[in-house]
């Protein structure tokens, strides 16, 4: 498939086969091209937390408005933003940029200054937007890869953190529900999309 043949094909699943389940080849394949996303710097501000026990998706579920797609998919994805990668990934980014090519050792200092300069002090924001493009790959490469997925926002942010434990700095952006759509749900037609001329403007 195309990428236009995927997204046309990718739809927001909301009723699940219970009697699938996703390996963590599975999971590595779709990965693999998902890794490839754009990041600022290319600090690559995000890690997943798959949730596959019954339990853990229970309290999930119970944080998310009770959605039965939490339960149900095969895994839930928790999408981590890692407000702080400005600090603690930019030393193993630089270090690849000048085996690359990309700088010198002379500029780095330069660089690490800009970077923290940019990001401090918007750690929301510079996570949110990256975890955004990672996420919307990881979501068409599930696609590619024949898996049913459903992106949610819609759970309690500081309740998610705080059961997931997460680190200084980091906070769950999105959840991605992940399997095979049931055999007897019937999809409807896909929701009406806003017009070129509606999103486009040229100055």
């Amino acid at each position: 498939m195309n990428v236009r043949e995927v997204a046309e094909k990718r739809r927001a699943v909301n009723f699940f086969d219970t009697t699938v389940t996703i390996q963590d080849n599975d999971l590595r394949k779709i990965y693999e091209v998902a890794r490839l996303a754009p990041s600022s710097f290319n600090l690559q501000p995000w890690r997943v937390i798959v949730v596959r026990s019954p339990d853990k998706r229970a309290k999930l579920r119970e944080l998310a408005m009770n959605q039965p797609k939490v339960t149900e998919a095969s895994a839930i994805l928790v999408f981590i933003g890692q407000g702080k990668a400005y600090e603690t990934n930019v030393d193993r980014v630089l270090q690849d940029r000048i085996a690359k090519g990309y700088i010198s050792e002379q500029t780095v200092d330069k660089v690490k200054e800009a970077v923290k300069n940019l990001y401090e002090g918007r750690e929301i924001a510079f996570a949110s937007r990256n975890v955004g493009l990672f996420a919307m790959l990881f979501i068409l490469a599930a696609e590619a890869e024949g898996w049913d997925t459903h992106p949610m926002d819609g759970f309690d942010v500081e309740g998610v953190r705080q059961f997931l434990e997460l680190g200084d700095g980091e906070f769950p952006v999105m959840m991605v529900a992940l399997g095979k759509k049931r055999p007897d749900a019937k999809l409807l037609p896909r929701p009406e999309r806003k017009s070129f001329e509606e999103v486009f403007t040229t100055i």
